[in-house]
């Protein structure tokens, strides 16, 4: 009855109030409190260093321990005072107390605690030869507590950091651990073909923790079951480090630098990378990338003198780079190589063969190159490698 007894045009309309909370004020620092609060964490921080230290000295190690990471836990508290605050410091202070003479101190006493000073202080990120002799001391602890497969995460960790171990070793832990190197071998280089997305999707197993690859805790210090943190796994990186350790034979280099090439190729290949050298507007880490990924191929080529899949590497990224003759005779050479398997003979090399004349020109120019193939060999089946391992 009210709306009819309304003029015309002034029809009542509902209305939302949205509640603004009021702005919080922003806390002020207080530099005479922060200060005192900083005068205060000096003193504890240093009072706790002169008694590890000491106890250090003195051979009691489970005092040094405490005291030394009871100071290390203290300093990040420093970080959240003010610049003001923390002028009291003494000029020669050190924000990071260097906790490497007690984890060897430890480690040289076979004390149980050894373990774990390593691997706090590889949580630090010590500088790279300290974290090459963490991983050596854990491997070899490992090893000595019978974890054979987290040894051999850690063992392949330290010979990324400089602290190499010979193939035939590599191959021996694995039998030890229950695992044939050689389907190791095949698997690592097919999981560098593999991206995140890709892995998950499949459920790739990393076969030296059983955990699925691309979601497991890159941290290969921690024991397993240990909180994952927020950077991801560099899975691909990682197996082709891997797959490095176990290369024996001249053959396995040869694979190993078809996947290296690879790799460096991206999962696209090389339409974009070569286009820009052809054009000369290539930035120099672009050139950079095209000579190692022409060196990788001539070296797989080199080792592998019976397989067409290097030399269709090779025609194709010559092909878009605009050296067409080099690319015809690369073509060609391929061409009377052996591609593996019967099925690859039938389906893949139309495709490689393909994905040449596209970069010549003389090829559909919209060739999806996303689903460029790689090479069955050594892998045998397409997915044994995946049912060996569970």
């Amino acid at each position: 009855m009210a709306v009819s007894t309304l003029p015309a045009g002034e029809m009542p309309f509902q209305t939302r109030t949205l509640y603004a909370p009021p702005p919080r004020p922003r806390r002020q620092r207080n530099p005479e409190a922060e200060r005192l609060i900083a005068e205060h964490l000096v003193l504890q921080i240093t009072q706790h260093r002169h008694a590890g230290r000491s106890a250090l000295l003195g051979g009691d190690l489970d005092t040094a321990f405490d005291e030394l990471w009871a100071a290390r836990l203290l300093e990040p508290d420093l970080d959240c005072l003010g610049a003001t605050a923390r002028d009291c410091m003494p000029r020669e202070w050190e924000i990071e107390t260097d906790l490497t003479p007690l984890a060897r101190a430890l480690s040289a006493r076979l004390h149980p605690r050894a373990a774990d000073a390593w691997r706090r202080l590889l949580d630090d990120r010590p500088a790279r030869s300290v974290q090459a002799e963490a991983a050596e001391w854990l491997a070899r602890d490992a090893f000595g507590s019978g974890n054979r497969r987290p040894a051999l995460r850690i063992l392949h960790a330290a010979s990324l950091l400089g602290r190499s171990t010979d193939a035939e070793a590599f191959h021996v832990a694995y039998r030890q651990a229950g695992l044939d190197p050689a389907a190791a071998f095949s698997l690592y280089l097919a999981a560098s073909r593999i991206d995140s997305g890709t892995a998950r999707a499949m459920a790739l197993r990393d076969p030296l923790t059983d955990r699925q690859w691309s979601d497991q805790d890159p941290r290969w210090w921690n024991p397993a079951g240990a909180a994952a943190p927020l950077e991801q796994t560099e899975h691909q990186l990682e197996a082709l480090h891997r797959a490095h350790d176990l290369a024996q034979t001249r053959r396995d280099q040869g694979w190993l630098l078809l996947a290296e090439g690879d790799h460096a190729a991206g999962p696209l290949g090389v339409r974009t990378l070569g286009r820009n050298v052809r054009a000369g507007c290539a930035e120099p880490a672009d050139e950079d990338s095209f000579v190692r990924i022409r060196l990788a191929y001539d070296g797989a080529a080199d080792r592998l003198p019976d397989v067409a899949w290097p030399w269709y590497r090779l025609a194709e990224l010559l092909a878009w780079a605009g050296f067409n003759e080099r690319a015809l005779d690369h073509l060609a050479q391929a061409e009377r190589r052996t591609l593996g398997r019967r099925d690859a003979e039938r389906t893949t090399r139309p495709l490689l063969r393909a994905l040449v004349h596209a970069g010549l020109g003389t090829g559909p120019d919209g060739l999806p190159t996303a689903t460029r193939p790689f090479p069955a060999e050594p892998f045998g089946l397409p997915l044994a490698w995946r049912l060996k391992f569970r």
